[in-house]
């Protein structure tokens, strides 16, 4: 059973930075935590087309600073690459690669997640004891 699933929706890097830093966080105290990709977190990194919220973009130069600063990259496939060097589960929902449209080969999981089927998901979500999205 997977004790936190955190959904990332959103194709933002501040969202990227939230959900991936939380879970290696989580994961590092030894806390099994899941982190799936969907809707527009996983049309970006399908089309590797990143930016930060309105609200944050005058930040952005700044967020990305201090983030190396921190030792975190603010790059969302580096932050994935971590993420896995970690030993966070990283998924891409499988109903939402369809729904963007999506067959492998031609339109390959990005590196570094493996597929969730949509059965999986709505198991791994009844069995969490936490789940959130950023």
């Amino acid at each position: 059973m997977v004790e936190t699933v955190i959904l990332c929706k959103e194709g933002t890097i501040n969202s990227y930075l939230s959900a991936l830093v939380i879970a290696m966080n989580k994961k590092k105290k030894g806390e099994d935590v899941h982190v799936v990709f969907m809707q527009e977190g996983l049309a970006a990194l399908v089309d590797k087309n990143f930016r930060f919220t309105p609200g944050l973009e005058p930040y952005a130069k700044d967020i990305e600073k201090n983030a190396a600063m921190m030792g975190i990259p603010s790059d969302p496939f580096e932050l994935i690459k971590e993420a896995n060097k970690v030993g966070v589960p990283l998924y891409a929902c499988q109903a939402w690669m369809k729904l963007l449209g999506g067959k492998p080969p031609k339109f390959p999981i990005p590196d570094g997640l493996q597929k969730l089927e949509l059965s999986e998901l709505i198991k791994a979500l009844d069995e969490a004891k936490k789940v959130f999205s950023i």
